[in-house]
């Protein structure tokens, strides 16, 4: 908001209005609406009081067009606040308005309810805008813009439900209920505002009656059973299954429990009371498919998991080309039978065929049975299973968007070259001419964005247009903290990277994700609890093991857990990842004989993580020289940027590459390659663009200016990184201690490593 004062009537400006806390959605929200042209009026300094200031908000509220309170959990903990003062002020002004002149536009920048929202009634007369994560989408600003141009423009309104109005739409069908239940739980929250608490709590009953009511709607599809002879065919089971929970999802009052959640139980012996208890779900569904040949069954069963009664059972007998149809057949059973109302727009989604081509959706099952997989050395054959499936049908609109967003991330993680991101967009091009609103070319576009371009704004927009229409879905709250976290957003992404994994709790990625991210943050405590809980139905996940004896480390310099997993026992076939974990467990607490002990028994770790040779080679070059063996950590430098080298000639952009050629070229003693290495990766990736590799980089790079005795530029930078999240190792005290050997003796590096606040949460 600027402070000078106006001359005139202003041009038609918006006023933002905001808790203290809301701060940085507001000033988000502030920038992209500038961006586009539109004046904002955003007070950007502390509450300073005083009758000048005051009159100026006020003046401002009076003459602004447009007012936009940013609505939110922060502002509802705050019952007292000069936001809520504007927020009244705003409210006065409507008074003397036309009824259904535009002047109120509520943004909600999380999952606050409306109904529970501590806003005047004025604020509940219109329709509100939802930006999670505030922030702001196409349509918004055109809205905002649409308002601003039109200002006779009269515009329709929602006056509050009456009980006449509520008792005559009780005939009209099943959304009534909906509008019923909504009545009687915003009057139920009035009234617990007013009671006593004794009659509070009676009211509390109801209202967790009618949430037990509404819950009744929830449903878990185990694993379709392969019943075809052909083993080989689990794939196509697997498909089916996955394609079933896909068409539920888009049934709006449908509680569908998340794919990873439910693989648990195949082949369980479990009774279905159990696992309706386990997945809070009110109902089970049990199914199998049989193919042979051209021909398919697929049968479902409905079970009431509360009373274990069989609710309905089908078998659908088609050719294999009808399998679209039995899907979308199967969830318009499971809506009926649940009650569920299915719109217009959802019944034609759950109508659509994306393919004619047997042979091609074949080939695009196979590819999505390998994306789900957790082995990173079986993913390179996803994308030629996807090019074969466009090349049969080359109008499979979700292959397309599939083979776009794998090539995009084979862009972002392994080949950043523009011969892959052509082919990436080349890809979304044809989903987008073939489908534009067809929800997996929604998802691939927004794959897309992220993975090609670090377009977080354009991927956000369609990852939102997805929830619109699979408003449960963790994928979506998920992928916005993603973004969020690439943003340097750090206190949004993590409340929902928290989301999506309460919503698929036995997701192994998103456990991992939200872990390493606590971790960067420093919320140690919050780590190891999230990580114990993790363990204690997966003890033989060695990730998990490792992360926990970890984050001790991290956070009290404990060794004790770390030495404890570093002999613990394992399977054979686990023996490639813990090796790679024993690694990094002797490099963190800096057992250099152990780790040259490792090393020497095995050059290479050859995991599923899919670790390259050139990265293993400079991580094992610069442990040498921690050991104090220059003359071995310079023989595996020379191999490293031999190996860095050819890989840059494929992937130039890469700028990784170009941070460990510059420590590798530091440990040879190289200065002038290792600056002008350094120097292109910070180029190729600055920390505004990516908070999450260019922290990584800039790490990397702090070690190689250790290493060509440039000390004053590192221990900066060491200084600086101790105040950024740095995902996932961190920048830690107690590792820094057992590092940086060069800098070991500099009074200015002890004073860092040994002051605790260098190791408290960074928010």
């Amino acid at each position: 908001m600027p402070d000078s004062a106006q001359t005139g009537p202003p041009k038609r400006a918006v006023f933002l209005s905001y808790a203290r806390e809301d701060t940085a959605a507001a000033q988000r929200i502030a920038e992209d609406l500038r961006s586009h042209g539109v004046e904002v009026w955003f007070d950007q300094t502390e509450l300073r009081g005083g009758d000048a200031w005051d009159s100026k908000i006020r003046r401002q509220i009076k003459e602004c067009a447009l007012f936009v309170p940013i609505v939110s959990e922060h502002a509802q903990g705050r019952r007292e606040g000069y936001f809520r003062l504007e927020w009244k002020l705003a409210a006065e002004r409507t008074h003397l308005m036309a009824e259904g002149v535009p002047f109120i536009a509520p943004v909600a920048v999380d999952e606050i309810a409306e109904s529970a929202a501590l806003v005047p009634t004025e604020f509940m007369r219109v329709q509100w805008t939802r930006l999670l994560g505030a922030l702001p989408t196409t349509q918004f600003v055109e809205q905002i813009k649409r308002i601003l141009a039109a200002p006779d423009e009269v515009v329709v309104i929602r006056p509050p439900a009456r009980a006449d109005n509520v008792a005559r739409s009780s005939r009209n069908g099943p959304w009534a209920v909906v509008s019923l239940l909504a009545v009687v739980i915003i009057a139920l929250t009035a009234v617990l505002l007013v009671l006593r608490h004794s009659q509070a709590k009676k009211i509390a009953a109801q209202v967790e009656a009618q949430a037990q009511v509404a819950d009744s709607k929830s449903i878990a599809v185990l694993p379709f059973e392969n019943m075809s002879k052909d083993k080989d065919n689990a794939f196509f089971a697997d498909g089916v299954h996955e394609d079933i929970l896909t068409n539920l999802s888009f049934i709006r009052d449908l509680r569908v429990i998340s794919r990873t959640s439910v693989m648990q139980y195949r082949g369980t012996t479990k009774p279905i009371k159990t696992i309706g208890q386990e997945l809070g779900v009110a109902y089970v569904l049990e199914g199998s498919v049989r193919r042979e040949g051209n021909k398919v069954r697929v049968t479902g069963q409905l079970i009431d998991a509360r009373t274990d009664a069989h609710v309905w059972g089908k078998a659908y007998d088609r050719d294999v080309t009808d399998i679209f149809a039995i899907q979308g057949e199967l969830a318009e059973a499971i809506a009926n039978a649940l009650q569920s109302v299915i719109s217009p727009e959802t019944k034609a989604i759950l109508a659509r065929r994306p393919t004619e081509n047997s042979v091609a959706y074949d080939d695009y099952l196979k590819a999505r049975q390998i994306h789900y997989s957790d082995d990173f050395l079986q993913k390179e054959g996803e994308i030629p299973l996807l090019e074969d499936a466009v090349r049969l049908d080359p109008k499979f609109a979700p292959a397309w968007a599939d083979l776009a967003s794998r090539r995009a991330y084979a862009y972002f993680q392994n080949e950043q070259s523009e011969r892959q991101l052509d082919s990436a967009k080349d890809a979304i091009d044809v989903a987008v001419r073939l489908a534009p609103d067809d929800p997996a070319v929604i998802e691939g576009l927004g794959d897309y964005y992220y993975y090609g371009y670090r377009d977080y704004i354009r991927a956000t927009e369609q990852y939102l247009r997805l929830a619109q229409m699979r408003p449960n879905d963790p994928v979506v709250y998920f992928s916005l903290g993603l973004i969020q976290r690439r943003q340097g957003r750090w206190g949004d992404a993590i409340p929902n990277l928290l989301k999506g994994l309460k919503l698929d709790p036995i997701n192994e990625s998103y456990f991992r994700e939200v872990a390493w991210s606590l971790v960067a943050v420093r919320r140690y405590g919050q780590a190891q609890t999230l990580i114990q809980a993790y363990m204690v139905t997966h003890p033989q996940e060695l990730e998990a093991a490792f992360l926990f004896s970890y984050t001790a480390f991290f956070a009290l310099g404990s060794t004790t857990e770390m030495q404890a997993f570093a002999h613990r026992t394992v399977e054979p076939s686990k023996r490639g990842e813990f090796f790679y974990f024993q690694n990094l467990n002797a490099q963190l607490c800096g057992n250099w004989a152990e780790f040259i002990r490792l090393d020497r028994e095995q050059r290479y770790c050859e995991s599923s993580f899919g670790i390259p040779h050139w990265f293993q080679d400079v991580n094992a070059a610069e442990s040498l020289a921690e050991s104090g063996d220059m003359a071995a950590a310079r023989i595996r430098a020379a191999d490293a940027k031999g190996l860095l080298s050819a890989e840059l000639a494929r992937q130039p952009g890469n700028s990784e590459l170009w941070a460990d050629l510059s420590l590798a070229n530091a440990l040879l003693g190289d200065k002038g390659e290792a600056m002008r290495s350094a120097q292109r990766s910070a180029e190729l990736m600055a920390e505004t663009r990516d908070a999450v590799d260019g922290p990584n980089d800039s790490v990397t790079r702090a070690h190689a200016l250790a290493w060509i005795g440039e000390k004053d530029q590192a221990l900066a930078e060491i200084e600086r990184l101790l105040h950024v999240p740095v995902a996932p190792w961190g920048m830690n005290i107690y590792e820094n201690r057992a590092s940086w050997r060069p800098l070991q003796d500099e009074p200015r590096f002890k004073e860092l490593i040994m002051d605790p606040k260098n190791n408290e949460p960074l928010f």
